[in-house]
């Protein structure tokens, strides 16, 4: 093993070892998820062994610890380790880049009666508000459709190569994460905004969203988000990255879901990249099953039509183990070429600890 991997291992342990001697509840955790994925592009057909980047491999420290009665203080440090990620993997490359520690979280927040103030590497104000899934399934798939077999590109008949799946059916989910200051308000009958400024590849960021989560006991479950999210141009002069949307997700007491999800991203001067997403579901005891769609426009260039549909099954056993199965076909409309339909197919498991 990696002498920088054993040497960040131990100083990890011994910083929780520490936190909990003065008094820091410290918690370990993190998980598996692995995968064989079959993909087929028209052309040519192989099956590779990845980690599901839905929700990718990752371990993380969490601590927290009551500063004054009222008000916690608390941390999170987690980060991913990935062997061929299911989004990066394609026919040239089955392998994807050489597993390496890449940062999720390095975060550290205050929360009391007046909201929670979070300061570091972490989560957007908007993050995952057009991700918002009570369908049971978002281990097999979810609104990230590039997630599975993402970096795959549609072919011609011909054998030429366009774009790749990632590029036209991308969620655009606002800012992820980055280095920035939030503030989450109390919640309000089930709500509460969010907002957040920060820098990401060197550039200015800034966020806000409306959250919001009830249970309506006899009318099933419902969870929702609006966001708004704004990054500095690129280059000088250019536009700025702009990107409106949501989504909202309801759970029947009965176990039927429904889900939807938009997003609306100024990608070009005079082109905005559009997104639509629509999940049904149904869920009993430890099975789940759901079939979405997806559409994608105008996010590669002017013209382009993607869409996906995809099946799943979740099994869940027990709380930290799940098997999953997922197909998708995706198709590419674009003015002056034709392509030939990529389908995916993936089984795997994912582990919890």
């Amino acid at each position: 093993m990696n002498k920088g991997r054993v040497f960040i291992a131990a100083a990890l342990a011994a910083c929780a070892a520490s936190a909990q001697a003065q008094g820091i509840e410290v918690k370990l955790s993190g998980q598996v998820n692995r995968g064989v994925m079959f993909v087929d592009d028209g052309l040519r057909s192989e099956a590779f062994h990845v980690d599901n980047d839905n929700s990718s491999t990752r371990f993380r420290f969490q601590g927290t610890g009551e500063v004054t009665p009222g008000l916690k203080a608390g941390l999170i440090f987690e980060v991913e380790y990935q062997s061929s990620p299911s989004n990066v993997v394609t026919f040239a490359d089955r392998d994807g880049a050489s597993p390496t520690l890449d940062e999720r979280y390095l975060d550290i927040f205050f929360d009391g009666r007046y909201g929670k103030l979070s300061m570091g590497q972490g989560d957007g104000a908007a993050n995952g508000g057009v991700e918002v899934d009570l369908s049971g399934t978002s281990v097999a798939h979810y609104a990230d459709i590039s997630a599975i077999g993402g970096a795959f590109a549609f072919r011609t008949a011909a054998g030429g190569s366009g774009p790749t799946m990632g590029s036209v059916l991308s969620q655009q989910d606002f800012e992820s994460r980055y280095d920035r200051l939030r503030y989450d308000t109390p919640l309000f009958g089930g709500a509460r905004l969010a907002l957040s400024t920060g820098a990401k590849d060197s550039r200015d960021v800034q966020e806000a969203a409306l959250w919001y989560a009830a249970d309506f006991a006899r009318a099933g479950k419902l969870a929702a988000a609006l966001g708004w999210s704004q990054e500095d141009p690129t280059l000088v002069g250019g536009i700025d990255d702009e990107t409106v949307g949501g989504s909202v997700s309801w759970l029947a007491p009965g176990g039927f879901n429904l889900t939807y999800g938009h997003t609306q991203r100024d990608v070009a001067a005079t082109r905005e990249g559009k997104f639509n997403y629509f999940k049904a579901g149904y869920k009993t005891g430890k099975h789940a099953v759901s079939a979405d769609y997806a559409m994608g426009d105008d996010q590669s260039a002017a013209g382009d039509e993607a869409k996906s549909m995809s099946l799943a099954y979740v099994y869940t056993p027990i709380s930290w183990a799940e098997l999953f199965a997922l197909a998708k076909r995706a198709q590419l409309d674009q003015p002056g070429a034709t392509y030939e339909d990529l389908t995916l197919v993936m089984v795997g498991t994912r582990l919890k600890f």
